[in-house]
C-alpha cells in the first residue's frame, strides 16, 4: 500500500511540475514565435503522432497486464520495438513529400523530417516505461520526465530568442522524447539485459494482448487528430494555431493529468479483485472529478483576462476556445476512465471495435458539421463537443456493462457536487462581467476558489480517505 500512495505521490508532483512548466514555457514561446508557426508545427505533428501511434504495438499494457511477465521478457520487446522504430522512421521521411502537398506547404516536409525522428527515438523507452509502471516505480518516472521537459524548455526559449521561429519548437520535442526515452532505458537497463536473448515466443504472447491495444490505439488516433487534420487542412496555418494555443494551454495538461491518473490505476485496478473493481472506479473517478474540476473552472476564467495581457492581441482569438475546450476538459475527466474497463477486464478487442464504430462516425460528423456550419477552428470545436457527449454516453453505456455499473448510478454520484460547481461559476462569471479592473478580477477570483475550497475541507479529507482505503 505504502509503493502505491508513493507512486500517486509522485505522479502528482511529476505531473504538476510539467503542466505548470509546460504552461510556463508555452505562453513565453507564444510571445515570441508568430501564430502560423505554431500552425505549421502543428500541421507537421497530427502526422508525426500518427507514426508514433503506430510504432507502438501496445508492449507497454501488455507488459503492466500479462499475469505471466518475467524480466527476460524485456530485452526481445525492447529489440522490436526499436527495429519498427527504425523502419517507420525511413517510411515517413520518404513519405514527406506527400505532406508537404497534402497542405500546400513546402516548409512541413522539412519540419516533419525533423520530428518523425522522434519516432526512432521513442522506440528506446516505451518497454522501459510500462515496466516501471508494472512495478509501480513512478518516482524514476517522474525524475527522468522532470528532467526532460526542463532541459527541452531551457533550450526552446533560447532559440525563440534568438529568432529560430518554429524551430524551437521542433527542437523542444526532439530533446524531450530522446532525454525521456534514453532516461527510461537507462534506469531499467539491468533488467532489460540481465538476459540478452531474443524469442519470438516472446513477443508472440505479448502481441495476443497487444495487437489489440495497437488497434485501439491507430484508430483513437484518427478520432482523435481529425479535427487539427482538417483545420490544417482547410483553414490554414493560423486557425491551426489559434487551435492549438488554446489546446495547449487547457486540453494538454489535462489530458497528461487524465493519462497518468489512468497509466496509475490501471495497474491497480488489475490487482483488485473483480467483485470490488465497481466501487474501486467509481471513488476513484470521483476522486480524481472533485481535485481537478474547480482547478479547470479558474484557469478558464482567469484566462479570460491573462491572455490578452501576456499573449498580446494577436491570440485574442483563443479565448472562446478556451471555454469551449474548458467543458471538453470536465467532460474527459469524467469519461475518460471508462476505456480503461475494457482492459482491466481483458476485453482489449471490443475497445478499438468501440472506437471504429462510434467514436470516429461521431467526431467525423461533429468537424464536418462544426466546419459547415462556422468555417472556424471555433466552429469545429463545438461540433466535436456536442457529438463527443453523445459518445460519452454510448461509452458509459457499453463499458459499465463489463462491471455491472447503472450510468445512473454512477452520475449519481457527482450530483451534489455538480451543484457546487455551478455555483462556483456563476460567481466567477458575475465577476468576470461586472469587473473591470483587471487585476482586482483576477484577485476577487483567487479569492472565491479559496473559499471554495475552504468549503469543501472536509470533503476533501473524505476522498483522500476512500483513496488511502482502495489502495
Amino acid at each position: 500500500m505504502n509503493k502505491i500512495i508513493k507512486g500517486f505521490g509522485w505522479n502528482f508532483i511529476a505531473q504538476a511540475y510539467k503542466v505548470l512548466f509546460s504552461s510556463l514555457i508555452l505562453v513565453v514561446l507564444a510571445r515570441l514565435i508568430d501564430v502560423e508557426d505554431f500552425g505549421i508545427i502543428g500541421m507537421a505533428t497530427v502526422f508525426v503522432l500518427f507514426f508514433n501511434t503506430i510504432q507502438n504495438i501496445g508492449f507497454d499494457s501488455s507488459i503492466i497486464y500479462s499475469k505471466t511477465f518475467k524480466e527476460n521478457h524485456l530485452f526481445s520487446l525492447l529489440i522490436l520495438n526499436v527495429t519498427i522504430g527504425v523502419f517507420i522512421c525511413l517510411i515517413g521521411y520518404f513519405l514527406s513529400p506527400f505532406l508537404s502537398s497534402f497542405y500546400r506547404n513546402e516548409e512541413v516536409e522539412i519540419i516533419f523530417r525533423s520530428l518523425v525522428l522522434t519516432v526512432f527515438l521513442s522506440s528506446f523507452g516505451i518497454v522501459s516505461k510500462g515496466y516501471l509502471q508494472k512495478k509501480l516505480n513512478f518516482k524514476k518516472l517522474a525524475i527522468v520526465e522532470i528532467v526532460a521537459i526542463s532541459f527541452a524548455g531551457v533550450i526552446s526559449i533560447f532559440l525563440a530568442l534568438k529568432d529560430y521561429g518554429y524551430w524551437s519548437l521542433v527542437v523542444q520535442q526532439l530533446v524531450t522524447v530522446g532525454l525521456t526515452s534514453f532516461g527510461f532505458l537507462i534506469v531499467t537497463f539491468k533488467s532489460i539485459f540481465k538476459e540478452s536473448f531474443f524469442s519470438f515466443l516472446i513477443i508472440k504472447e505479448h502481441l495476443k494482448f497487444g495487437y489489440n491495444v495497437f488497434i485501439f490505439n491507430v484508430i483513437n488516433f484518427f478520432a482523435q487528430q481529425l479535427d487539427v487534420l482538417l483545420i490544417g487542412k482547410l483553414l490554414g496555418e493560423k486557425q491551426v494555431g489559434i487551435y492549438l494555443l488554446a489546446f495547449n494551454l487547457i486540453i494538454k495538461p489535462i489530458s497528461l493529468l487524465i493519462q497518468i491518473f489512468n497509466k496509475t490505476i490501471y495497474p491497480v485496478l488489475t490487482k483488485i479483485k473483480s467483485t470490488y473493481v465497481r466501487k474501486s472506479y467509481i471513488n476513484f473517478t470521483y476522486s480524481f472529478f472533485f481535485f481537478l474540476t474547480p482547478m479547470i473552472i479558474l484557469l478558464v476564467s482567469i484566462s479570460q483576462i491573462l491572455i490578452p495581457e501576456l499573449l498580446t492581441n494577436k491570440w485574442i482569438e483563443t479565448l472562446p476556445l478556451i471555454l469551449v475546450f474548458g467543458y471538453q476538459c470536465i467532460r474527459m475527466i469524467i469519461a475518460s476512465p471508462s476505456g480503461l474497463l475494457f482492459l482491466i477486464t481483458g476485453n482489449p478487442n471490443k475497445q478499438w471495435k468501440y472506437a471504429v464504430f462510434i467514436s470516429i462516425p461521431l467526431r467525423f460528423i461533429g468537424v464536418l458539421l462544426g466546419y459547415y456550419f462556422f468555417r472556424t477552428a471555433i466552429g469545429v470545436a463545438i461540433g466535436v463537443n456536442f457529438f463527443a457527449t453523445i459518445e460519452m454516453f454510448a461509452g458509459f453505456y457499453i463499458t459499465f456493462k463489463l462491471i455491472d455499473l447503472k450510468i445512473s448510478n454512477y452520475f449519481e454520484c457527482f450530483r451534489i457536487f455538480f451543484l457546487s460547481l455551478f455555483i462556483l461559476v456563476l460567481l466567477l462569471l458575475i465577476i468576470n462581467y461586472f469587473i473591470t479592473l483587471i487585476w482586482f478580477s483576477l484577485a476577487l477570483q483567487i479569492i472565491t476558489f479559496i473559499l471554495f475550497v475552504i468549503f469543501k475541507k472536509n470533503e476533501i479529507i473524505l476522498n483522500i480517505k476512500k483513496i488511502k482505503e482502495i489502495i
